[in-house]
């Protein structure tokens, strides 16, 4: 049996677009949702900016180059989500539950990314891995809140 080795570089080119299209997500998600809702997506939205653009610098002072963004690289077919389905009760509950599962790889992905990584980017994906955790909370608030809200409902 080989052992296999760790590809730093293969798995920050898969974080910096996995952090693309989270992105792109909560914004889509957030366009559908007012008030305090649609801010704490929009937060989220920017967070993952943030992690995506902090991903990329530590990949180019790694590599000595830039990460060529490609919209259809890497996605997770359970975030590409129609306008339509974040009115549908149902399929918000499906979402929600989806993105805590897609927040936990992510955690657990740089976890793993962080025990092969020099000084810098072990805290790099270690405050990460932090946040992700805190963004699956955030979704369990979600889902727990339209659940909540539903059974409530159907209590009269």
């Amino acid at each position: 049996m080989t052992e296999q080795t760790f590809d730093m570089k293969s798995a920050l080119r898969y974080a910096i677009h996995s952090e693309y299209h989270a992105s792109v997500f909560y914004r889509q998600w957030a366009e559908q949702v007012s008030g305090a809702g649609g801010e704490k997506l929009g937060d989220l939205a920017e967070w993952e900016d943030q992690h995506r653009r902090s991903l990329s610098g530590y990949y180019a002072r790694l590599f000595g180059e830039e990460v060529n963004l490609d919209p259809t690289f890497g996605i997770d077919p359970a975030l590409v989500v129609q306008a339509d389905e974040f009115r549908n009760y149902y399929a918000l509950l499906r979402i929600a539950s989806t993105v805590y599962l897609t927040e936990m790889r992510a955690a657990e992905m740089y976890d793993q990314m962080a025990q092969h990584a020099d000084p810098e980017g072990a805290k790099i994906f270690a405050d990460i891995a932090e946040m992700e955790r805190g963004h699956m909370q955030e979704a369990l608030a979600v889902y727990n809140r339209l659940r909540e809200d539903r059974e409530g409902a159907l209590m009269f």
